[in-house]
Parts: structure tokens; C-alpha cells; sequence
């Protein structure tokens, strides 16, 4: 009698143990149900607007700018301004696509400094960059550079 009552001690034991790893398994697959559910609303809502500066020079009495559509929306029109001193000296436009600046998508300007207003080699511009995206919402990115 003493041995029936070990050996179905035993059978207990590994029923509990399966009982515990069934119910980690069912949390385990919810848990990565629920993840994937969230993450998919999650990336409707996260849109978001992005321009990274690839390059920025102001060199020979030239800017050059090129920058990226590192963000989700479409950028309907992209601008620039470069500063000195705190004074703006010179403003332009990037020529973009006919349907705009796509996720991913790079454009480049090029704009000579005025003869009232030439480059000063070894002078901090800032490069301010203003994309326009939805319904006139603004995005705005900066960048320091050194004439050249």
C-alpha cells in the first residue's frame, strides 16, 4: 500500500508540471496575439514627419543642401533659409516631385550667395529647413555648417 501511494504521488507531480507549462503556453500565445494586435493600430497612429540633412555645404560662395523624407507623410513643398550672425542671407525652395517628397525620397538644391551678401569663409551658417506636409502642417529641422 505504501507503494501505491509513492508511485501516484509521482503521476500527481508530472499532471501539475503539464498543468503549469499548458497554461505558460496559452499565456505565451496571448501574450504575442495582443502584441501583434497593438502593433498594428500602433502603426496606424504613428505616422510621423521626418527630414534628415544627407549634406549640407556653403562653399565657393554656394549652398548645398540635400535632404531625405525620413519620415511617413508626403512633404508637399520643402524650403530652406541659411542664417549668419542671426540674419537670414539667403532663402530658397527645393524643386520637389509633382506629387511631393515620398517617404524616403531625397531632393537637392544648389543657390549661389548674393553679391550683396557673399560667403565668408571660415563663418558659422545655419541651415534652417522647413517641409510642408497634411493640411499646412510645418515641419522644421536645422543645421549648423562652417563656409568654406
Amino acid at each position: 500500500m505504501v507503494f501505491l501511494w509513492v508511485s501516484m504521488s509521482k503521476q500527481r507531480g508530472i499532471a501539475d508540471i503539464l498543468a503549469v507549462l499548458i497554461v505558460i503556453g496559452i499565456t505565451i500565445v496571448a501574450g504575442v496575439a495582443l502584441y501583434s494586435m497593438v502593433m498594428g493600430k500602433v502603426s496606424v497612429f504613428g505616422n510621423s514627419a521626418g527630414l534628415g540633412v544627407e549634406n549640407a555645404q556653403v562653399t565657393n560662395n554656394m549652398v548645398i543642401i540635400t535632404v531625405k523624407n525620413t519620415g511617413t507623410y508626403t512633404f508637399s513643398g520643402v524650403s530652406y533659409t541659411v542664417y549668419s550672425s542671426g540674419s537670414s542671407v539667403l532663402s530658397g525652395s527645393f524643386n520637389v516631385p509633382s506629387g511631393g517628397l515620398a517617404p524616403g525620397q531625397s531632393v537637392s538644391a544648389v543657390q549661389q550667395f548674393p553679391s550683396s551678401n557673399p560667403e565668408i569663409a571660415g563663418n558659422s551658417y545655419t541651415i534652417v529647413i522647413t517641409g510642408t506636409y497634411g493640411s499646412g502642417q510645418a515641419y522644421t529641422t536645422s543645421i549648423s555648417v562652417i563656409g568654406s
